[in-house]
């Protein structure tokens, strides 16, 4: 992808801030500033530096020959440094003469200390500059993102025939798996979340060992990758008949998230969209049972902005892939979340994940 709206977008940042260049180093920044594809894995060792003038990308040498391929034709120019790369970065700061670095919040702390008392000039951490920029994603961003949406769609096809008495947790997390990267997925977007029977209580419950039984609520959470982009999306089904109380949990759950998917739309607050699903299960007698955030942003990062929750004040804006996902978890009985991707727009909003979310007996 072509980046540069989106270093023009962070020199007018900089701009803005009155300092002289801002480093960073988050890979999936790294990434998305660059547009470089299929160069960096999650350890690179890579930093950039952005002036109103310069566009410079410090790595070492596993990743330098990708690196010059890939900055060929853009404002990038590679250094490879012969000691570290923080070292010469702050040299080369002092020999342009710049007085003001900013740098990312999320730098681990020892590699801030080392740039503070390297480099001559004043430091100032700043808080999600590029991550700012990146909520709102590009027609071919939104292309990926649908077609691995569409590969985790087809995992959930799969899955369903193979869910049986005795398949372990693992081993449905490893098929989900094996069946999204055969067919097309860089990886997984994380790895799949399998909970079942009492484990369907707990959100995020470890992928363990434990065989499925007749009567299990079985709660999938899953995505897929594709050039980098990432999909999100959750399935929860019943082994054998529901009992009138699963049945119960799973017509509110998914009526809430209807219900709040019905609400997405350009402008509105993260906070609003999150209070028609929370509203609808404390109607239900549910509220208690719903502990997490509505929703989240999802792009190169399956986290990312914006946020859907009882906190988020800030309203989801045109191009923001967002997930709708309300759950009950009820300790000791079991717990129903059903996730879909979605693209806000600005009239309402279009669900990129298509699988059945119907309550599904097996």
């Amino acid at each position: 992808m072509i980046a540069d709206r989106r270093v023009s977008a962070l020199r007018r940042r900089l701009g803005d801030s009155g300092l002289s260049a801002i480093l960073v180093s988050g890979i999936a920044n790294v990434r998305y500033l660059t547009g470089f594809e299929d160069v960096f894995d999650g350890e690179a060792n890579v930093a950039l530096v952005l002036t109103d003038q310069v566009a410079r990308l410090y790595t070492d040498s596993r990743y330098s020959e990708a690196c010059e391929i890939a900055a060929d034709g853009t404002p990038w120019r590679v250094h490879v440094p012969k000691e570290s790369v923080y070292t010469e970065l702050c040299n080369d700061l002092d020999a342009d003469g710049l007085k003001g670095l900013a740098i990312e919040a999320s730098v681990p702390y020892g590699r801030f200390k080392f740039i503070s008392e390297k480099f001559g000039g004043r430091v100032e951490v700043v808080d999600q500059w590029v991550e700012e920029i990146r909520r709102t994603k590009e027609s071919g961003e939104i292309e990926r993102m649908a077609a691995a949406a569409e590969l985790a769609d087809r995992a959930f096809g799969h899955i369903l025939d193979r869910l049986v008495p005795g398949v372990t947790e693992a081993q449905i997390a490893l098929e989900l798996e094996v069946h999204m990267r055969s067919h097309g997925s860089e990886g997984v977007a994380f790895e799949p979340l399998v909970a079942s029977g009492p484990n369907s209580s707990r959100p995020h419950a470890r992928v363990s060992s434990r065989p499925l039984e007749a009567g299990d609520l079985v709660t999938m959470d899953f995505g897929a990758r594709v050039r980098g982009y990432c999909s999100d999306m959750t399935r929860t089904v019943v082994m054998g008949a529901a009992t009138p109380r699963q049945a119960e949990i799973y017509a509110a759950v998914l009526d809430a998230q209807v219900s709040a998917i019905d609400a997405v739309k350009s402008g509105v607050p993260g906070l609003k969209i999150d209070a028609v699903a929370r509203d609808l299960l404390t109607e239900r007698g549910f509220g208690e049972y719903f502990g997490h955030g509505l929703g989240h942003g999802v792009g190169l990062d399956v986290h990312e902005l914006p946020s859907v929750s009882s906190r988020a004040r800030e309203s989801v804006l045109a191009g923001a892939v967002i997930t709708i996902e309300p759950g009950v978890y009820v300790p000791g009985f079991g717990g129903v979340r059903i996730e879909d991707l979605v693209l806000v727009e600005d009239g309402g909003c279009r669900v990129l994940s298509c699988a059945p979310k119907h309550l599904i007996q097996i």
